[in-house]
C-alpha cells in the first residue's frame, strides 16, 4: 500500500494538477503489524499502541493521517468497512491461503467423508475421518462422482464467501479486485501444509506458532465472483506475465543502472525471484475483478 500511495502522490499530480487524495483501508488484526503499518504508512515512529481488546471492540479501531496527505483506517472484519461512496481498489496479497479449508476423502464404504483433526490421549493431535453434513453434500454433488475411490479434494467456503463480499463491494460502487496468490484454476489434492523457519513442518505440531497455508483455487474464486451480478473475474495469469506486461523489466533495468555496483547482484536476485517459473514466477497467479460493464483490465485483455 506504501508503494501504491507513494506512486499516486508522485505521478498523480501530472495528470490531476495535484496529488489524488486517497484512503486506504486496512484488515488487520496483529498488534505488531499495526505498528509496523503505522510506521511505514504515517511516517512516523510514534505509533498509536493498539491493545487486542481495542481491534475486537471498536470496528474501525484506527484513523490516522498518513504520508502524501492519504487517510488510513484499520478494521478488523471486511464486513466493518463502510459502504463504498466512491470506486475501491482491494489488493489482497498472499490472502486467500490463509483462509481455512476443508478436506474431503472418497472412500469404499463411506463414499466421500471429511478429514479432521482428533485429540489423543497423550494430547498429541492426529487426523481421522468422519461422515459430516458437509461430506454428505459433497456426494451428491455431480462435480465429484466420477472422480475414484481413494481421491482427495480441498474446499474453502471462507474464501468463496470472502471473494462474494468483495465482489459485491466492486458491483456497488465499481473499482476492481486485484488478488495475487499461490495456487492455480484447479487444485489438486490435499495442499494444507505448515511453515517455521522457511522449513515445512508438521501442521499438527508446535500449535500457534507456524504459518498454515493452502494452495488457492482460483476457479472455484471465480465461480463465485461471477455469482454477483454484473460481475467478471478475470484470469488467472502467472505473476511472471502480470509482471512482465507491467513493465517489471523497464523497472528492473532502470534500478540496476542506478544501484551501486555491489547492489545489482541484489536487484537481480529480486527479479529473478519474483518471475522465474523456478520460483515466484509461475507458482503465483494473479486475478482480477471487475463491473463486467468496465474496462478490461491491462495485462488481462
Amino acid at each position: 500500500m506504501k508503494d501504491i500511495v507513494e506512486t499516486s502522490g508522485i505521478i498523480g499530480p501530472a495528470f490531476f494538477g495535484e496529488a489524488p487524495s486517497l484512503t486506504g483501508n486496512l484488515i488487520e488484526i496483529s498488534e505488531r503489524f499495526i505498528a509496523e503499518q503505522q510506521k511505514l504508512l504515517c511516517g512516523d515512529e510514534e505509533c498509536k499502541v493498539i491493545s487486542a481488546e481495542d481491534i475486537f471492540k471498536n470496528p474501525n479501531y484506527l484513523k490516522r493521517k498518513g504520508i502524501f496527505k492519504a487517510t488510513f483506517n484499520w478494521f478488523s472484519l471486511i464486513d466493518y468497512l463502510p459502504q463504498p461512496a466512491k470506486p475501491t481498489m482491494f489488493i489482497c496479497n498472499e490472502f486467500f491461503d490463509a483462509l481455512p479449508v476443508q478436506q474431503f476423502q472418497r472412500t469404499e464404504d463411506r463414499d466421500w467423508v471429511e478429514i479432521l483433526i482428533d485429540a489423543n490421549n497423550d494430547d498429541t493431535l492426529s487426523y481421522t475421518t468422519y461422515k459430516t453434513n458437509d461430506s454428505v453434500a459433497i456426494d451428491h454433488d455431480e462435480r465429484y462422482k466420477s472422480l475414484p475411490v481413494g481421491s482427495q479434494i480441498e474446499l474453502s467456503k471462507q474464501s468463496e464467501e470472502m471473494v462474494k463480499r468483495i465482489s459485491q463491494y466492486v458491483a456497488d460502487a465499481g473499482g476492481y479486485a486485484l488478488i495475487i496468490d499461490y495456487g492455480d484454476s484447479s487444485v489438486k489434492g490435499l495442499t494444507f501444509r505448515a511453515f517455521k523457519n522457511h522449513q515445512q513442518v508438521s501442521p499438527l505440531e508446535d500449535i500457534g506458532s507456524c504459518d498454515l497455508t493452502a494452495d488457492v483455487n482460483f476457479g472455484d474464486l471465480k465461480t463465485a465472483a461471477e455469482s454477483i451480478p454484473g460481475i467478471t473475474a478475470y484470469g488467472p495469469i502467472t505473476q511472471s506475465n502480470f509482471l512482465t506486461l507491467m513493465g517489471i523489466g523497464e523497472r528492473f533495468r532502470q534500478l540496476y543502472s542506478v544501484v551501486p555496483a555491489n547492489k545489482q547482484e541484489a536487484v537481480i536476485h529480486a527479479h529473478n525471484f519474483l518471475c522465474s517459473p523456478d520460483e515466484m514466477g509461475d507458482r503465483f497467479k494473479v486475478m482480477c475483478i471487475g463491473r463486467t460493464s468496465d474496462p478490461v483490465p491491462l495485462c488481462f485483455e
